[in-house]
């Protein structure tokens, strides 16, 4: 009788194990209510002083040595000509940068430690710009700029830091993040919220955003123009055949609504790719839409105030924007990968046909006219922003295929690696 000893013996391990695992499982539930950091501050953080250095140095030509020290503004004597707008501006356009700078510290540093790093980093960001401006003729360097410059990184920063540890942990920004959006979607977070600014600038056609190859098509001594003229010869022919004339209105509106319906199909099933099933998509892409018409009319009522602050607003526009509307509100409803597909699409096709077609002779105002206007540099860093969305947010979409396919190969690694396991465990 005595080998049934061993059976009586083998439950123990068992029971000891379970309390193990459970503290473990119960620990990385209650991990996110603890301090945490925000990638999308830091991702912010960086995008804005990207920004910030693309509207100093623009347009980044005509760089001279003229034998000035680069810091020989910090003790010249105050500038001739400043305007009140202009301090306005200079503290305005930091205090976003400020109250990046406290949010991506945390939790490492908060309150008043973090507001002064937030006024040492503008202070060195903005010296660094002036620095730079000593050697472009068309910028003025100047000891205010600095002093204003700092001051708003320090209000920005002095603004957020009470609030801090409400918006990053546990406030109500926060919970929405996590309960609407998937775990790495913070660039294109970003990339939403900058999307109605990108729409500032007048395109050919509304939303039609990615016209960068066009502005090489249209200069015949750029490179990647004269590459094409050695692939295609026959581009330049082609273009003028194409090319609108007055009777052709109803084929502009036609195209107009293409190139609308393109962008903001694109947009919508982009911004879906990066939404939890269970978030609100229709009212977030309501909001996103109407902040861009809303911004877009704010800008020309700013630039041109004798005119219509709508007057972008074609007849092909408005049918465009109604119809894939529509259209977006039923593909919001297929399989997340199709959308990841379809969006592929109509960004690919959005960027063909802003830069293909030829220019549009009933656009409601030009280029020129535009960058004549009172926020010059800004102007110029809306077109960019014009320019480069559908290209990174293209990029974000293949970034997601290849990170859903390498957690798949990832996932049936393991369970090949499990199986395997198992059936060693299981030979005698």
């Amino acid at each position: 009788m005595e080998p049934a000893a061993p059976p009586p013996s083998a439950p123990p391990p068992a029971p000891a194990t379970q309390p193990v695992a459970q503290p473990a499982a119960v620990s990385t539930m209650t991990e996110p209510s603890g301090p945490q950091y925000s990638p999308l501050a830091r991702v912010g953080l960086l995008c804005f002083t990207l920004l910030v250095v693309y509207a100093s140095l623009y347009p980044f030509s005509g760089w001279v040595d003229n034998g000035i020290s680069p810091f020989a503004f910090v003790s010249a004597p105050k500038p001739r000509y400043i305007t009140d707008f202009d301090l306005l501006t200079n503290i305005i356009g930091y205090v976003p940068f400020g109250a990046l700078v406290v949010l991506s510290l945390h939790p490492r540093m908060s309150g008043g430690r973090a507001t002064l790093v937030a006024l040492c980093a503008g202070a060195l960001l903005s010296a660094c710009m002036e620095a730079f401006q000593t050697w472009l003729p068309n910028r003025i360097s100047s000891n205010i700029d600095l002093i204003t410059n700092a001051l708003g990184a320090l209000l920005g920063g002095a603004v957020v830091a009470p609030f801090t540890h409400a918006l990053i942990d546990d406030g109500r920004l926060t919970r929405l993040r996590h309960a609407w959006f998937e775990p790495h979607a913070s660039f294109a977070i970003i990339l939403l919220m900058l999307w109605p600014f990108a729409q500032i600038f007048p395109q050919e056609h509304l939303f039609g955003m990615g016209g960068i190859v066009r502005e090489w098509l249209t200069d015949p001594e750029s490179w990647p123009m004269q590459v094409l003229q050695m692939l295609f010869p026959q581009l330049e022919a082609w273009q003028v055949h194409i090319g609108l004339r007055p009777e052709d209105m109803q084929s502009v509106q036609l195209l107009e609504s293409l190139v609308t319906a393109s962008s903001w199909v694109g947009t919508g099933l982009f911004a879906s790719i990066a939404m939890r099933r269970n978030a609100p998509m229709l009212r977030i892409l309501a909001g996103m839409l109407a902040a861009a018409l809303l911004i877009k009319a704010t800008a020309a009522e700013l630039q041109f105030p004798a005119d219509s602050a709508f007057n972008w607003l074609s007849e092909g526009g408005r049918f465009a924007l109604l119809t894939s509307s529509l259209v977006l509100a039923l593909l919001l409803y297929l399989p997340r990968w199709v959308r990841a597909v379809l969006a592929m699409v109509a960004l690919l096709a959005l960027v063909v046909l802003t830069n293909v077609l030829p220019s549009n002779p009933y656009a409601w105002i030009s280029e020129q006219g535009w960058r004549m206007g009172r926020f010059i540099h800004f102007n110029s860093l809306a077109q960019w922003l014009g320019w480069l969305w559908p290209f990174l947010a293209f990029c974000y979409v293949i970034w997601r295929f290849e990170q859903v396919s390498l957690r798949r190969h990832a996932m049936k690694k393991a369970a090949a690696r499990r199986e395997s396991t198992a059936a060693g465990t299981q030979e005698p």
